[in-house]
């Protein structure tokens, strides 16, 4: 029976830092470049366990112990998995510490039950024991399951005062568990102390948990006050476009209007044969109307309305726009596709606008098989990723701070595209759609 209890033991003790990596590598995931990843995962489990196998063995094992698993699951966490060093630190601790409360739960509760004290039901290894272990190792199962689904919501709407609050309640809590089992493991300890010390461990850890439960549910409050946002904005968006183009409707309307008087005029001057008058009267004529109204022709009338628009504001800006289309694009002729353009080529303009010497934008469209791509790059100065990875406006409106973006990304993602943003000299958009 005692080998049986031995193997039972280690088996759960090896089940301990396999669900401790197991719930850090599934919050903040392996990093791309990182091969053999089952390998790397069951190396460093059996190397905490071994570490782990130091507890008890001399004067002060168990915080050393413990601060060394602190160190190594950081390290670990460092080198080969994802999300900031905040995030990553955070996690491990709170991992860590999960992973300490959960035996001292059941350890608390079982001897309250077989009527003991938690010294002597730690110098009986027995199958009591054993069974507290599984239960013990259960329930870090089900605590690491139940944080996990609600780990999404820390990851994006966290903000780092809220962080650093959890991982300081969390110390605290761990803090006075850890009194709580010194207190009631001592000899002597009455089963009435026992029992209010039990009280006060299970509040503990209820505040805790009722603390971070509400700045989760409050985090999702947040996220839905962004939603709403970001369809308040789409729907001033999209007024805001159907303005532009009914003005750009009107520009063409009114150019065709005055392309009219100016062929009647530049007739008349030929049946007179005033050749240098024409020859002025087309120069002008070229470099202002025609200079003015550079037309893009594709099959898609609101990607030339969009143009057309935008290349008039860059005219104005002082900003060189070229644009180039190749392919049937006939299938972008939808107002999302629109919405997604003008953005793009707004965060373009805008960008230029604060450049001192260049300022260039290029925008490309390609069709191909089925699939379309399009670009929109745009002059720096210097890096913008490097520094603004959020890609924040620089625009007065402080609370609309990256809904540009949002919205470019939320419409390319109902499309079932793709975006990225990088540079190579210039600052690049890249929108992917399927066709």
């Amino acid at each position: 029976m005692d080998i049986a209890n031995f193997i039972i033991g280690q088996l759960v003790g090896l089940a301990e830092p396999l669900l401790v990596l197991g719930f850090i590598i599934k919050c903040l995931g392996w990093k791309e470049s990182i091969k053999h990843q089952k390998r790397i995962y069951i190396g460093a489990s059996l190397f905490v366990f071994l570490v782990a196998q130091g507890n008890g063995r001399f004067p002060g094992s168990y915080v050393i112990i413990i601060a060394i698993d602190v160190g190594l699951l950081c390290i670990f966490s460092l080198l080969f998995l994802t999300k900031n060093s905040v995030m990553k630190i955070m996690i491990c601790i709170l991992a860590e510490v999960i992973n300490l409360i959960c035996p001292l739960i059941v350890m608390q509760v079982t001897s309250y039950i077989i009527n003991t004290s938690i010294f002597d039901f730690l110098q009986n290894e027995g199958s009591i024991f054993a069974a507290g272990a599984i239960v013990s190792k259960i329930l870090l199962w089900l605590v690491y399951k139940g944080l996990y689904s609600s780990f999404q919501y820390l990851v994006l709407y966290f903000p780092k005062e809220q962080i650093i609050l959890t991982i300081v309640l969390v110390g605290f809590a761990v803090i006075s568990e850890n009194c709580i089992f010194l207190a009631v493991s001592q000899k002597g300890v009455s089963h009435y102390t026992v029992i209010l010390l039990l009280i006060v461990s299970f509040g503990i850890i209820a505040l805790c948990g009722y603390v971070i439960y509400m700045m989760i549910t409050i985090s999702k409050k947040s996220e839905k006050m962004q939603l709403y946002k970001l369809i308040e904005l789409k729907s001033q968006e999209q007024e805001r476009q159907l303005e532009e183009w009914k003005h750009s409707e009107e520009s063409i309307r009114k150019f065709r209007h005055d392309y009219k008087n100016h062929c009647m005029n530049m007739e008349h001057l030929l049946e007179e044969g005033e050749y240098e008058s024409l020859g002025k009267y087309l120069k002008q004529f070229a470099m202002g109307e025609l200079g003015e109204v550079r037309s893009i022709y594709s099959d898609s009338p609101i990607i030339n309305a969009v143009f057309h628009n935008k290349m008039s504001i860059c005219k104005e800006k002082g900003i060189d726009i070229s644009c180039d289309i190749t392919g049937n694009v006939k299938c972008l002729d939808n107002l999302i596709v629109g919405s997604i353009l003008f953005n793009l080529l707004d965060n373009a303009i805008e960008a230029c606008e604060k450049n001192q010497k260049e300022k260039r934008i290029i925008c490309r469209i390609a069709r191909e098989a089925d699939e379309v791509n399009i670009f929109v790059e745009n002059s720096i100065e210097q890096s913008v990723l490097a520094e603004n990875q959020l890609l924040e406006t620089t625009k007065d409106k402080k609370d609309q701070h990256g809904m540009g973006h949002l919205i470019v990304e939320e419409q390319v993602k109902r499309l079932g595209g793709m975006v990225e943003y990088y540079e190579d000299e210039m600052f690049c958009a890249h929108v992917y759609l399927p066709v």
